[in-house]
């Protein structure tokens, strides 16, 4: 028993030495089993991947699609590779734990970031390049606006002002055009992100759920399992990724652009930040009245549907007791109940969408009448560009509470998911081990005749055969190749009857 003590403990030292991999390992072995298997995007330049020309390879297939035609999945969707790093580095975070004593309530987060740092880092690049060329479009609008007013007021550009023109009007375009090209790249490594962290945590999960040990299996039961794969990873990937950078993209915005704002019309700025948090928060109230609303009126239809199930299944016995208008009357008050509150969820969705429609004006209206109550003097360059920027705010902040908001609730996912990682496993003890004593008999046959019968008499004898541990395996294959699956195993004594009876005649 001391000596199974003893390799157990050195089979999991092991084990732990493996899960503390350096990360410069991962990386190497990532990029060795990546070398073999490179996508076209991968492949493909920055131009066609900005512009998504790799994928007219594919588009251009005129007949049926075969398996030979669809192309590997870029590096960042490697499932293998992704799994692979998700779990070594989780295991680093795990051993950690477990040494020191010490719950940290974001290491699964960590471990998560470190396998998906690079879609982090470069959707996060976008998200700023997004943000800046956002913010100082509407600047290109004030120059085309000063130009059309007088081509010739700055001395600058007297001799060649329709020169001067044509480059605000080609900064305005490609001012757009990068805007579009940032954005839809966001979106693209965004969802990048998504399914790459939805298979991450799926794998990891699905490794856990093959190791759990019977006391973890009683204490975790497969619905649970299963929240945990569907709602919380789904509460994870599809909303917290996919607007992640909107919680710290979203605050710079706001205040860059609040700035430039009060840079035109000053004090008026914060009564166009009063009107859209007022509107926000009657959009907010009226939604969430929506949502109770929905709520209740899903309970009605259960109890419609239910109703109705229980009418069809006792049919003939409604029908031989006449009970046929008490069900009607019972299925009528609930369908009344529930048309009244299908009314009211209507009524309530008209009017968040007439808000919604007319919000940019009822802000528009109240920010430039404060203004003009101030006695300031509306230009077309304030008009225009305070436009710009007041409708910059009101998308963003339509999506910001969302986001933070997503992004909170995925904390409590990680956090249900990690404390299903740290569950007790299997242990897994390594048998053949060269600190092994090799004078240990493992298996030990004495005096043995195993006999079977074939059209060619075979015997294989084995005398005084004594197998250590480390012939252990050849000793065992020795011995399948002796006893073949259909056959008998014969003692020697068989053997000697026959001999005897032979000797007698």
């Amino acid at each position: 028993m001391k000596k199974a003590n003893k390799y157990n403990l050195i089979a999991n030292n092991k084990i732990q030495k493996n899960s503390l991999e350096s990360e410069e390992e991962i990386e190497e072995e990532e990029e060795e089993e990546d070398c073999d298997e490179q996508s076209l995007a991968d492949s493909s330049n920055w131009l066609s991947q900005i512009t998504f020309y790799w994928v007219k390879i594919i588009l251009n297939k005129t007949e049926n699609i075969s398996e030979q035609d669809v192309f590997n999945l870029p590096k960042d969707l490697n499932l293998k590779r992704l799994s692979k790093a998700i779990i070594k580095y989780w295991k680093k975070q795990e051993y950690l734990i477990k040494n020191h004593n010490k719950y940290f309530q974001y290491a699964l987060i960590i471990s998560f970031a470190q396998t998906l740092k690079k879609l982090f880092i470069v959707s996060g690049c976008f998200a700023l390049a997004s943000t800046v060329i956002t913010i100082f479009v509407p600047l290109t609008l004030h120059l085309m606006i000063d130009y059309i007013k007088d081509p010739k007021a700055n001395q600058l550009i007297q001799m060649n002002h329709w020169l001067y023109g044509f480059l605000i009007v080609l900064l305005m375009g490609i001012g757009q055009i990068l805007q579009i090209f940032t954005t839809q790249l966001l979106y693209c490594k965004a969802n990048h992100l998504v399914i790459a962290g939805r298979g991450c945590l799926s794998s990891l999960l699905a490794n856990k759920a093959l190791k759990l040990n019977p006391t973890s299996l009683q204490k975790q039961s497969s619905g649970e399992i299963i929240n945990l794969m569907s709602v919380d990873i789904t509460k994870i990937s599809d909303e917290a990724l996919l607007y992640f950078h909107n919680c710290w993209g979203g605050p710079i915005e706001i205040i860059s652009t609040c700035c430039f704002l009060f840079y035109y019309i000053g004090i008026a700025t914060f009564a166009s930040l009063f009107a859209i948090l007022t509107l926000a928060f009657i959009t907010f109230i009226i939604t969430k009245k929506i949502k109770l609303l929905n709520e209740q009126l899903l309970t009605f239809s259960d109890q419609r549907a239910k109703k109705v199930s229980e009418l069809f299944r006792a049919i003939r016995i409604v029908k031989f007791q006449a009970w046929e208008q008490s069900f009607r009357l019972e299925i009528d008050l609930i369908r009344q109940r529930e048309l009244k509150l299908l009314k009211t969820i209507k009524i309530y969705s008209a009017i968040n969408n007439v808000l919604d429609s007319a919000n940019s004006v009822l802000i528009t209206l109240i920010t430039f009448s404060f203004y003009a109550f101030l006695g300031n003097e509306l230009t077309p360059q304030i008009v225009f560009v305070s436009i710009a920027y007041i409708n910059i705010i009101r998308n963003t902040l339509s999506i910001f509470p969302f986001s933070l908001s997503a992004t909170v609730q995925s904390i409590s996912s990680f956090q249900r998911i990690q404390n299903y990682l740290l569950l007790p496993e299997v242990k897994s003890i390594n048998y053949q081990n060269q600190n092994q004593n090799q004078n240990q008999i493992a298996i030990k046959i004495a005096n043995a005749d195993f006999k079977w019968t074939y059209e060619s008499d075979l015997n294989y004898q084995l005398f005084n055969q004594n197998s250590k541990p480390s012939n252990f395996t050849k000793c065992y294959s020795n011995l399948l190749n002796c006893l073949p699956f259909n056959n008998y195993l014969k003692l020697k004594e068989n053997e000697n009857e026959n001999e005897n009876e032979n000797e007698n005649e």
